[in-house]
């Protein structure tokens, strides 16, 4: 009889998510998008766009626009739905803000998709302007033999 114990493999940079319950990590992309491009990109190539919903949270967003030296704005996972701002991940309602003063401004105009800045604070904008962006990576489930005890 073998026992399976699941591993996550985590890089260091890794945490655990409160609201994922998931180990994850970011990553800027330092290819300019439109949010929906940037968003099937994150989506192809990892998880999706960035999900910040503590302040755990936006300190390892924060580690990581340090580790590039990050200063500029880049898309994040937030955008405007019907009538409540919502993460694109799994479409989830906010819980947490961060918000620059003054937004978000997004009423009675176009803007309708969240950036952050080299601050750490959010801003609205129209999602068809080209920007960076942060990626939310996944890690993946290994299954490792014991031998019976």
């Amino acid at each position: 009889m073998q026992l399976f114990v699941f591993l996550y493999h985590t890089a260091l940079t890794g945490i655990l998510s409160k609201a994922l319950c998931v180990p994850y990590r970011f990553v800027l992309i330092k290819e300019p998008k439109t949010w929906p491009a940037a968003q099937s990109h994150c989506k192809e190539k990892h998880i999706d766009l960035a999900t910040v919903q503590s302040d755990e949270d936006r300190a390892k967003l924060k580690e990581a626009a340090n580790a590039v030296n990050f200063q500029s704005f880049a898309w994040i996972g937030f955008y405007n739905g019907v009538l409540t701002w919502r993460w694109s991940y799994k479409n989830t309602v906010i819980s947490y803000t961060k918000w620059e003063t003054g937004e978000p401004d997004t009423y009675r105009t176009h803007e309708a998709c969240a950036f952050i800045n080299k601050n750490q604070r959010w801003g609205d904008i129209n999602c068809l302007e080209e920007k960076y962006f942060f990626c939310q990576t996944g890690k993946k489930l290994y299954i490792q033999p014991f031998s019976e005890l």
